[in-house]
C-alpha cells in the first residue's frame, strides 16, 4: 500500500466508485470502527477486496495530560479487546503505565492479534448486503473468500524514545508478534507531540530483527509547520530503514509526505479530506471533518468561503484542472467552488492527491521548483486573505527537499 486511506463510514460511496480506483490502493481501518461496527465495517471492507489493515489504536488507552472526552461505545469496545479489566474504571480513572507492566501485556498482545486474524472469518454477517451495494455501484463482487488483513499491527504506544518504558512495551509487542504469528507485521512507531521527528531514526534502528515494514506517526505534527529539520528527520528515518531493510511509511501525512516518496518514503496514509495530522492524546475526540476545498497549487485546505477569494487572486492557470472543478469552471477558467457539494469536494481532493503522486514519480525536480515559484509569488503578492506564511511554508519545503 503506497497510498492508503483511513476508512470512514461516510466515505463508502467514494470508496466504491470505480472512477477513483486509481487514486488509492488500500485501507487503514480504525480499531474502534472495526470492533464496534463489527459486521457493518466488515461487510464493506471484506467485500471491497482491497488490501487493508486493522489499526488497534492503543494510544486511545494511554495516560494523557489533557482533558479526555466521555468515551463512546466504540472506545469501550476497543478497550475491552485490549484488556476487559479496564472497562469498569476507564476513563474515569486513567490507566497507569504500571497496569500494562504487571505481566498482562503478552495477553493483551495476543487478544489484539487474535481480533485481527479472525476478522475476515467472523465479520461476515452483512457480506451479502455490501456485495449488493457494490453491484449497484457498477462493480462485480468477488466470489473468493474474504481476505485477511494485509499485515498484522501489534498494539503500540506513543513514546519519547528508545529509553521510554512505553517503547519497551511496544517493542515487546512486536517481538511477541514475530514469535507467535506467521503472518507479516506492519508495526506502528508513534512519537509523542513534543518529540522531534529525528527520533524515528533511533526507534527504527531499535526494532527487533524480522521487521521489514513500519508506519511512523508523529503525534500532532502538521506539515504546514514543518521545518527543514523535520524533513531531514523523515529522510534520516528512511535512510535508517533502508539500512535495515525496512520500508518506512507515514501514518498521517499530506502533500509534503507525497513529495518525500520521491526520496524513499514508502507510503502515505490519510483520510479523504482530513487526518493529515493526528494527536495521539485526542483519539477520543471524534466528529465529522470540516467541509473544505483542497488548493492544489498551495498544497493545503481552505474552507469553501475562504477558498474562492484565494482562487480569484492567484493566476488562473494555477487553478485546479481536475474533472470535478471542470464542471464548475467560470469563463475566466477558475472554478466556482461554492457550487461543489461535500462529496464533490472529496472527489476533487482524491484526484488532486493522485496527481501529486504522479508528479512525485515523474517530475520531482519540477515539482520542487513549482513549490518555490508558487511560494515566492504568495510572498510577493500577500493579501489579508492569503498571508505570506502560506508561501513561506512552500519555500521551506522546497529548500529542504532540494538538499
Amino acid at each position: 500500500m503506497r497510498h492508503s486511506l483511513s476508512y470512514s463510514h461516510s466515505d463508502q460511496a467514494l470508496l466504491r466508485d470505480p472512477g477513483l480506483d486509481h487514486c488509492w490502493d488500500g485501507l487503514v481501518v480504525p480499531g474502534t470502527l472495526a470492533a464496534y461496527y463489527f459486521d457493518g465495517t466488515g461487510g464493506f471492507v471484506l467485500t471491497r477486496g482491497v488490501p487493508y489493515l486493522l489499526d488497534p489504536r492503543t494510544p486511545l488507552l494511554q495516560t494523557i495530560e489533557v482533558s479526555r472526552p466521555a468515551p463512546k461505545a466504540s472506545h469501550l469496545k476497543l478497550a475491552a479487546i485490549h484488556d476487559p479489566a479496564v472497562v469498569a474504571t476507564w476513563p474515569d480513572e486513567e490507566i497507569p503505565l504500571g497496569h500494562w507492566q504487571d505481566g498482562r501485556w503478552p495477553d493483551v498482545v495476543e487478544r489484539v492479534l487474535d481480533f485481527q486474524e479472525t476478522y475476515s472469518g467472523e465479520a461476515t454477517a452483512k457480506l451479502d448486503k455490501y456485495a449488493e451495494l457494490l453491484r449497484l455501484a457498477g462493480r462485480a463482487a468477488g466470489d473468493s473468500p474474504p481476505e485477511d488483513p494485509l499485515r498484522l499491527v501489534p498494539p503500540y504506544w506513543a513514546v519519547e524514545g528508545t529509553d521510554d518504558p512505553w517503547w519497551t512495551l511496544s517493542r515487546q509487542a512486536i517481538e511477541i508478534s514475530l514469535e507467535t504469528r506467521e503472518r507479516p507485521l506492519l508495526p506502528v512507531i508513534a512519537i509523542r507531540q513534543h518529540v522531534e521527528v529525528s527520533a524515528f531514526s533511533d526507534l527504527i534502528a531499535d526494532l527487533p530483527d524480522g521487521c521489514d515494514d513500519v508506519f511512523c506517526w508523529a503525534s500532532n505534527w502538521n506539515e504546514s509547520e514543518a521545518s527543514t529539520s523535520d524533513v531531514e528527520g523523515w529522510l534520516a528515518a528512511v535512510a535508517q530503514g533502508e539500512e535495515r531493510g525496512i520500508a518506512v511509511r507515514n501514518l498521517y501525512g499530506g502533500a509534503l509526505s507525497v513529495l518525500l516518496t520521491a526520496r524513499g518514503l514508502a507510503g502515505v496514509n490519510h483520510g479523504i479530506g482530513y487526518s493529515e495530522s493526528r494527536d495521539s492524546r485526542r483519539l477520543g475526540a471524534t466528529g465529522a471533518p470540516p467541509t473544505r476545498y483542497y488548493m492544489p497549487a498551495l498544497r493545503e485546505f481552505f474552507t469553501v468561503p475562504n477558498a474562492q477569494p484565494v482562487i480569484d487572486h492567484m493566476p488562473a492557470d494555477w487553478s485546479c484542472p481536475c474533472a470535478v472543478c471542470s464542471l464548475v469552471r467560470a469563463e475566466d477558467g477558475r472554478p466556482e467552488v461554492g457550487r461543489l457539494n461535500s462529496e464533490a469536494l472529496k472527489r476533487h481532493f482524491l484526484l488532486c492527491r493522485h496527481a501529486e503522486f504522479e508528479r512525485a514519480d515523474q517530475g520531482f525536480g519540477a515539482d520542487v521548483a513549482n513549490l518555490s515559484e508558487v511560494g515566492q509569488w504568495v510572498v510577493d503578492n500577500e493579501t489579508d486573505f492569503l498571508r505570506e506564511s502560506h508561501g513561506l511554508r512552500l519555500l521551506t519545503w522546497a529548500e529542504a527537499l532540494a538538499q
